[in-house]
């Protein structure tokens, strides 16, 4: 097993503080876990894809309402990822500032509950009103927490990451799926709203109880910490340092085409319903998709603590491709679960390795900053890929946009032969900007 490139720096920078946090991997690693699949229940509870947008529609009738459902969500969990990494820079502790956004977040999902709850006690505009305000702060904790998680991970865990986000994905993937099939029931069960109105206060209580394990985490002064630079220097010194680091910028580019390449995946279902489906097998292939996720999730995060996260994102790539190009010729059931599944398993990369690839290439005390850079820099293809896809299928047919996606997918994964992994070639060598400190270097 390689030792992660970002732990050999730390490792020089502050020896003591890599033991003494060190002594607690264990505690910490089993705290996250169980954090992580407690709050994918909850999350499952509150899925921006099935659970929030089938409130809407039954409460407004509005297509519009429901599409800015998905409009509200991908700002918040994208725009704040910068503002997020900032409020890390120049802290001794990360838990204070993980326990502080957690609760916000859960504050927001007692919203969510509390504005579902007024449905049909205030007018529907007010109570619809009131429910996007909350689902919008909820998004953007989401979006804020993202740089923090991961930086404190980057330092309490320095010893089989890999394995950490592999359990999470796995053990959150699991549960959120028999959380999503419960949820049907719930729903089915009860009239609207009340079906809906148990669920958020479910979910409510599910992600209270997970603040139980962010709040035992261990966490030690990290002793070099320069003072906050403001928030416009921030922002202004992303430009220099993807300019100035060659292979992280060759890992975003080639990610960003990876990126693209997934606005094909949500049409596989829709050209299996227009081919030989019925209308319940979108259940299948959903659960295809949502269980290879986990599972190969969690073999890629192995992969990735033996190997490398660049071999990670190579295997992403090639089942991408050969995941678009089974829907290309799918004509069965059996062809498009396929199709589902590799493409969930590809799905995993964001999840699993972008959080991983951006803490190796970052120096120490600016791990938050690659970590929102990351997510930030990509969410522009993420967003842009459906939406070309949506365009060009009526025109061009859903096999050629699979083809397109497959042949993008080629093109990252040929890309990512390109960037040098953390762990080659000498776990120090960084190429930073010219007026980046040597202790920035390190």
């Amino acid at each position: 097993m390689t030792v992660a490139a970002d732990v050999e720096r730390l490792r020089l920078l502050a020896p003591e503080f890599v033991e003494g946090m060190g002594k607690h991997r264990r505690r910490n690693m089993t705290l996250m876990v169980l954090e992580g699949g407690t709050f994918a229940l909850a999350m499952s509870l509150l899925s921006e894809t099935t659970i929030i947008p089938a409130f809407v529609q039954a409460l407004t009738g509005s297509a519009l309402l429901v599409g800015l459902v998905g409009a509200v969500w991908a700002l918040g969990r994208y725009l704040p990822q910068l503002v997020g990494a900032h409020l890390v820079l120049g802290r001794r502790r990360r838990k204070p500032l993980f326990l502080a956004i957690v609760v916000a977040e859960r504050v927001a999902i007692l919203l969510i509950a509390i504005a579902a709850s007024l449905a049909g006690v205030l007018t529907t505009e007010l109570v619809v009103l009131l429910f996007f305000l909350a689902f919008a702060a909820y998004s953007t904790t989401v979006g804020l927490l993202g740089p923090v998680y991961g930086d404190f991970i980057a330092k309490a865990v320095t010893v089989a990451r890999g394995w950490l986000f592999g359990l999470v994905q796995l053990l959150g993937g699991v549960l959120g799926f028999l959380a999503a099939l419960g949820a049907e029931r719930l729903l089915a069960a009860y009239p609207f709203p009340l079906g809906n109105q148990i669920a958020f206060w479910a979910a409510l209580g599910l992600s209270l109880l997970s603040i139980v394990f962010v709040a035992n985490l261990v966490d030690h002064e990290f002793p070099v910490a320069e003072a906050r630079p403001p928030f416009r220097r921030t922002l202004s010194d992303v430009p220099r340092m993807i300019a100035g680091h060659l292979h992280y910028r060759r890992y975003l580019v080639a990610r960003a085409a990876m990126a693209a390449a997934t606005g094909g995946v949500g049409f596989v279902v829709v050209a299996g319903l227009a081919g030989p489906l019925r209308a319940s097998d979108a259940a299948l292939l959903a659960a295809a998709f949502v269980l290879a996720q986990a599972v190969i999730g969690f073999s890629l995060g192995v992969l990735g603590n033996r190997t490398g996260y660049r071999l990670v994102v190579i295997v992403g790539a090639v089942l991408m491709v050969v995941g678009m190009l089974t829907a290309a010729v799918a004509d069965s059931l059996p062809l498009f679960a396929l199709s589902c599944a590799l493409l969930g398993g590809a799905n995993s990369l964001t999840f699993v390795c972008d959080p991983s690839m951006s803490i190796e290439f970052a120096p120490p005390g600016r791990t938050s900053v690659y970590l929102g850079t990351t997510l930030t820099v990509l969410a522009p293809f993420f967003i842009a890929g459906p939406l070309l896809a949506g365009l060009f299928v009526p025109i061009v047919g859903a096999t050629a946009v699979f083809l397109a996606c497959a042949a993008l997918a080629a093109l990252g994964g040929a890309l990512a032969m390109r960037f040098r992994d953390p762990r080659a070639g000498g776990a120090l060598e960084l190429d930073i900007a010219p007026t980046e400190t040597a202790q920035e270097a390190l």
